[in-house]
């Protein structure tokens, strides 16, 4: 991924993170993207540098095209096994084409080249095409928060 990438990449997606945040009840509107600001500066103090953290664009083969990009890194904490993918984002107009798929794929490869018997993410539960898309490669909930507004 090159700078103007990042770049570009990381205000888009923490504005992204802020709003399905407020989206799914977990934080309110006010002072959400300057709060979803500091939780990416904490997982990423270096940017692109931080170690252990991996960003590329996603390039289709015959076009040459950016057509997304992911983010994935060792899990966080005491979790020495898992590779965590933070952000898998595929542009919409090329969503259903088999990027995110491909891009899936290949993360687990990577993981398995790092020595990882896992590969952990969290989706919003109401992104349901990204929901369907990592159930199909079979991935499991292991956690579920529910609300309900009374």
């Amino acid at each position: 991924m090159t700078d103007p990438e990042f770049a570009a990449w990381k205000e888009r997606a923490i504005v992204g993170y802020a709003a399905d945040k407020v989206r799914a009840g977990n934080d309110v509107e006010d002072g959400a993207v300057e709060r979803s600001r500091k939780e990416f500066e904490s997982f990423m103090p270096e940017g692109q540098e931080t170690k252990g953290h991996y960003f590329f664009s996603v390039v289709d083969d015959m076009t040459k095209e950016s057509v997304g990009m992911v983010w994935y890194a060792d899990a966080p904490g005491r979790l020495t096994d898992m590779l965590w993918i933070y952000d898998i984002e595929i542009d919409a107009r090329w969503r259903g084409k088999g990027y995110g798929t491909a891009v899936m794929r290949m993360v687990e490869e990577k993981a398995r080249e790092l020595g990882k018997k896992r590969v952990g993410l969290h989706v919003f539960a109401h992104n349901e095409g990204a929901r369907e898309l990592y159930e199909r490669l079979g991935y499991e909930a292991t956690n579920i928060s529910m609300t309900k507004n009374v």
